[in-house]
Formats: structure tokens, C-alpha cells, sequence
């Protein structure tokens, strides 16, 4: 009887023990949930006043130390971080820069500022550091730009768009469609007795909480957004439109004000990842409005034929053609849009370098619909002739840059070449994927064909960086 009380005794006392244990640890869980939405709180009402972020870099009033900006054709030593780099990441590349580029034909593939445009779209990955408390990280946006000559470089977007607490906020405030972007600008000085500004736009890609905002593919649901430019825009992607849609608005001042100057006005846009899937569409926003300006030069003059208002014709062909003329240059980017019209002349003018084996640039599928606005620029592949030789040339570019060596695998081309051709059976439509058949589907596929530890290598800044430096063209 005794050994039985006692093992009574002990079950009751674990009985209360456990029910301790298990009250002791809700009650930490509660405290901790409280601790991180209090936390979350304080941080919106500090966003909402603009208090408690990184500032942006002050202007550098002696940036030249009383030389003027760097003009013409030069190169610059430029100073970044990079993904896929050991230790801090830091890299630095010798970067081209020619003023001239921006007089010229828009819609001409010009190799040396694809080049170019390789290094800044990495930059707006390296900018995120100075925006986090406690880093002593440089700005290296403005740095970089100030170097190839910029007077004005505005990376304030980064603000509340850098730090983990603010990526969790815009998960629960579902405002991961945001964006960061440096806006920079530049005097090209006078030609034939125009004078022409040139504004930069460089756009981060997937940050954090941004990640979302790539399976925000919202068919037919931006009306919203799409009210602010003068057509309909619910066949883009989503997520990317309503990046692009907070760009333009601060674009349009930048423009405003240029034009305001007399000046003509030259606009470039670049990017990699999401950050290119933005630029490639807000690229496609502006050849819009210069085409609707370029058909009300049309219309207007064939009323002024009629003699019916040969005013507003002078005024459509002015409007028409000071346009800003706009260079477009993307890196990795996803897909963006439904339209059929992707691919029509106007949009010549956007160049997306694509890496056949970046899993990246496959999505969303190509069977669903989705392309990319303006010309493709694939790199080489490795089922191309003679590709040995340039991927060679690639590797030394990759170790000249980061003194590695490379470990993307070009031959993930036809493991991703596989499963795109499987998930366009099994996932026939996006609205397909959101389903468990579909979810299921994807996983097999991936499980099956790529090499999760590696699919993202052939995505990395550095090797665009690499291909782009190798390369004599595309």
C-alpha cells in the first residue's frame, strides 16, 4: 500500500509540475508575443511621424571639394558589397561612364552601359547596410554616383525599409509591395544648344519582406493602382505595378522640375531580381506616355490639316517630342506582365539580361501567360556554341571581382529547362498553383530536378557582373 500512495504521490506531483510548466511557458509565449507586437506598435507610430530611422546621407555640399562633377567619358573606381561574397562582401569594380550614351538612340543595345548599369544595380542591394542601426556601413549608393559625377543622389526610400523589425511590420501591415530606390541626377551640360539633365533610377530587389511581393501576382485585381496612370494596367503583375506606381510619382517631380529648367530630360532605369522586374515595368509605363503623347501629336495634326486647331497640333508635336527620352536596363528579372503587346516597338527601349540558368527569370511561367516588357538579352547558355570558352572567361571575370572562385553550375539550365516543361503540365495556370494539387506539384518538381543549395548561385549580382564584364557583347 505504501509503494502505491507513494506512486500516487509522484503522479500527482508531475501532474502539477507539467501544468506549471506548460502555464510558466504560455505565460512567456504571451509575454514574448506582447513584448513583439508593442515593439511593432512603437515602431509604426514612429514611421508614421518619421522618427526613429536611419537618416538619409546629408548632401555633400563639398562632394568635389570645389571641383565640378566629372563629366564626359571616364572611368571610376566603384565600392560595393555584393551577394555571394565571403567576409564583409565588400568588392570594387573599374566602371565606364560616357555622358554621351544619353544623347544617343535609346532603343540601340549599347553593351558598355549594360556594364555599367551591372555595378548600380548591385549598388541598391549595398545601400541597405548604411540604413540599419548600429552599422557603420558606407552609403555606398551615393558614393558611387557622386563618383560618375551626379550632383543630387535621394536614397530615402530605404528609410523604415532596412531594418528586420520594419520587414516584420509590413508583413502584418501587408505592405510588402513597397520599395527602395536611390534617385540621382546629373547635368549633361549643353549640346547644339540644348541642354539635357539625365535622372538615375536603381531599384533594390527582393529585401526581407519583399519576397511576398512576388507571388502578388493579383490578376485583374490593380484597378486601384492602375487609376493613376491613363490606362488600364491590371494585365502587370501586381506587386511590381504598385512598386512601380510609388516610383513614378517621385520620378515625376524629379522630370518636372528639369523640364521646369528648359531642359530635355534623359531617364535611367535599372535593376536586378524584383528591383529589375520594377524598372522594366515602370520603363514600360513612361513608352506608354510618350506613345499617347506621340498619337496626340498625330491626332492634332491631322485637325490642323483640316484647319481646325493647328494651336493644340503645335502644342501635342512639342509635347511629343520633348518626351524624356528613357534607357532601360534590367538584371535577372521575373516576368511582369500578361500584355501581348510586350514586345511592340515602343517598348525597344528595355534590355533584360537573362541568365539561362537563373531559375529566377523562368517565373511566373511562361505557359501561364507572363513575359517580360522590351527585348531579352540572354547570356550564354551552356548547350550554346563555343560556351566553354566564354564561361572560362567568365570565371576569371568572377575571381578578378571577388577573389573566389565561382560556384555557379551553368549546366542548372537544364534541370530548370526540366522542371518549367514538367510544372507547365501539372501547374496549367497560376491560379493552379495557389491549390494544394499545385503546391504539391512544385515541390516535386524542384525536389526532384534542382539542387536547392545551389539554384539561387547562377541569380547572384556577381555573376551578371562577371558575364557582363567578360563579354565583348550581347
Amino acid at each position: 500500500m505504501t509503494d502505491l500512495g507513494d506512486g500516487r504521490m509522484i503522479k500527482r506531483l508531475l501532474g502539477v509540475g507539467v501544468h506549471r510548466v506548460c502555464a510558466v511557458a504560455l505565460l512567456l509565449l504571451g509575454s514574448t508575443a506582447l513584448a513583439g507586437m508593442t515593439v511593432l506598435a512603437v515602431r509604426h507610430g514612429q514611421e508614421l511621424r518619421g522618427h526613429g530611422a536611419i537618416e538619409a546621407p546629408a548632401v555633400l555640399e563639398t562632394a568635389y571639394a570645389g571641383e565640378l562633377p566629372r563629366q564626359g567619358r571616364f572611368e571610376a573606381n566603384v565600392a560595393y558589397t555584393c551577394y555571394g561574397v565571403s567576409g564583409d562582401g565588400e568588392v570594387s569594380s573599374s566602371v565606364l561612364w560616357d555622358d554621351a550614351w544619353f544623347s544617343q538612340d535609346s532603343f540601340t543595345y549599347n553593351h558598355e552601359l549594360a556594364r555599367a548599369c551591372s555595378v548600380i544595380s548591385a549598388l541598391a542591394y549595398a545601400e541597405s547596410g548604411y540604413y540599419q542601426s548600429g552599422s557603420d556601413t558606407p552609403p555606398y549608393m551615393e558614393n558611387a554616383l557622386y563618383d560618375l559625377g551626379f550632383d543630387k543622389v535621394e536614397t530615402e526610400s530605404y528609410r523604415y525599409r532596412s531594418e528586420v523589425v520594419d520587414e516584420v511590420l509590413d508583413v502584418m501591415t501587408q505592405q510588402s509591395d513597397g520599395v527602395a530606390y536611390a534617385l540621382a541626377h546629373k547635368d549633361l551640360g549643353e549640346s547644339d544648344g540644348v541642354r539635357r539633365e539625365l535622372i538615375a533610377v536603381s531599384v533594390r530587389g527582393s529585401y526581407g519582406s519583399e519576397w511576398l511581393s512576388n507571388f502578388n501576382l493579383g490578376e485583374g485585381e490593380a484597378a486601384a493602382a492602375a487609376e493613376a496612370l491613363a490606362d488600364e494596367r491590371s494585365h502587370d503583375h501586381t506587386g511590381y505595378q504598385i512598386a512601380a506606381l510609388d516610383i513614378l510619382a517621385h520620378l515625376d517631380e524629379w522630370v518636372d522640375e528639369a523640364e521646369s529648367r528648359g531642359s530635355e530630360v534623359s531617364i535611367l532605369l535599372t535593376g536586378h531580381s524584383r528591383g529589375g522586374a520594377v524598372a522594366g515595368l515602370l520603363a514600360s509605363m513612361l513608352d506608354d506616355r510618350a506613345a499617347s503623347r506621340a498619337d496626340a501629336a498625330v491626332d492634332a495634326a491631322a485637325a490642323d490639316a483640316t484647319g481646325t486647331d493647328a494651336a493644340s497640333a503645335a502644342d501635342a508635336t512639342d509635347a511629343a517630342a520633348s518626351a524624356p527620352r528613357v534607357f532601360a536596363y534590367t538584371f535577372a528579372s521575373p516576368r511582369t506582365t500578361l500584355n501581348t503587346r510586350s514586345n511592340d516597338v515602343r517598348y525597344g527601349n528595355i534590355f533584360n539580361i537573362v541568365n539561362p540558368a537563373d531559375m529566377v527569370t523562368s517565373v511566373p511561367l511562361e505557359s501561364w501567360g507572363y513575359v517580360r516588357y522590351g527585348v531579352d538579352k540572354p547570356l550564354p547558355a551552356v548547350d550554346d556554341a563555343g560556351f566553354s570558352e566564354l564561361h572560362a572567361s567568365m570565371l576569371a571575370a568572377f575571381t578578378e571581382l571577388t577573389g573566389q572562385e565561382d560556384a555557379y553550375d551553368p549546366e542548372t539550365k537544364l534541370a530548370i529547362d526540366a522542371a518549367v516543361r514538367e510544372l507547365s503540365v501539372s501547374v496549367p495556370t497560376s491560379s493552379d498553383l495557389l491549390t494544394p494539387r499545385g503546391v504539391a506539384s512544385v515541390a516535386a518538381a524542384c525536389a526532384l530536378r534542382i539542387n536547392p543549395a545551389r539554384i539561387l548561385l547562377g541569380h547572384y549580382p556577381s555573376v551578371y557582373i562577371a558575364w557582363m564584364e567578360a563579354l565583348p557583347s550581347l
